[in-house]
């Protein structure tokens, strides 16, 4: 893994772990495992915090995508923790929140979300004092390319790779990688990651300044470099990375996702 740096103090605040229940069901979800359960938002105590409900899945880049943009945001959050291996994603009342049976999701009043780029958006959205996304239209149409480039071709290439090489991955979800699909996906990275190269030849960012461009990458190249990739042929991408997981919000958020 590439050595992290002490740039990018994390603004997150989140705080008041109070919660309710689902109108549904009257399971609670606790944040330790074997067994989570979950619950429907409540209002916090304290009058000045809007309570927004996190759901996670730990050692899951999903997850921890939703996490990093959340903290980096300065989002006041409740975060659950929904126990994938026994398939809680899958159980009724966390399927009332997500029905697609996915993490992570969120919910913030009346509000259901889920899809961890769409996470992000909103939260910088609500945010803007983080200064997540640009105001210009040209600024917020090239954050949105970052996006769909890293979902449709960086992440796809990333998982045929982590599943062969990274052993936290393989010993959490009990898989084992596929030679074919690493040696395309090494392929399709290296392709992929040479585009990323020559947008950072002359910028610490994707967009000049930090934004969710950047953030929508951190996971799943975290996990591709902890099963041993080797980023030295493209000498922006691990500079950059370097920068981006020194920052104090991904600490916090590998810490919470994945234990590291």
């Amino acid at each position: 893994m590439l050595a992290p740096s002490d740039e990018g103090a994390c603004t997150d605040r989140s705080g008041c772990l109070s919660a309710g229940r689902l109108a549904s069901s009257g399971r609670r979800l606790r944040r330790t495992v074997p067994r989570p359960r979950i619950e429907a938002p409540k209002p916090c105590d304290h009058a000045t915090i809007a309570q927004v409900d996190f759901y996670y899945g730990r050692v899951s880049g999903n997850s921890a995508r939703a996490a990093f943009g959340l903290h980096e945001a300065g989002a006041h959050f409740t975060p659950h923790h929904v126990y994938t291996p026994s398939g809680e994603n899958r159980s009724a009342p966390y399927m009332a929140i997500n029905p697609v049976g996915t993490v992570p999701a969120l919910t913030d009043g009346e509000l259901r979300l889920w899809e961890s780029n769409a996470i992000n958006w909103y939260a910088a959205e609500k945010h803007p004092e983080a200064r997540l996304l640009p105001t210009s239209l040209a600024g917020r149409a090239a954050v949105q390319r970052w996006l769909f480039f890293q979902t449709g071709h960086v992440s796809p290439a990333c998982a045929s790779i982590f599943r062969a090489t990274n052993t936290r991955m393989q010993k959490f979800w009990n898989i084992h990688g596929d030679v074919q699909a690493l040696e395309a996906g090494r392929k399709e990275l290296t392709r992929f990651l040479a585009v990323l190269d020559q947008a950072l030849h002359d910028r610490d960012w994707l967009e000049t300044t930090f934004s969710l461009a950047d953030i929508a990458f951190a996971p799943h190249l975290w996990l591709v470099s902890e099963g041993g990739y080797d980023f030295g042929s493209t000498p922006a991408v691990r500079g950059w990375l370097d920068r981006l997981w020194g920052r104090a919000c991904w600490r916090k958020t590998a810490e919470l996702i994945f234990g590291a």
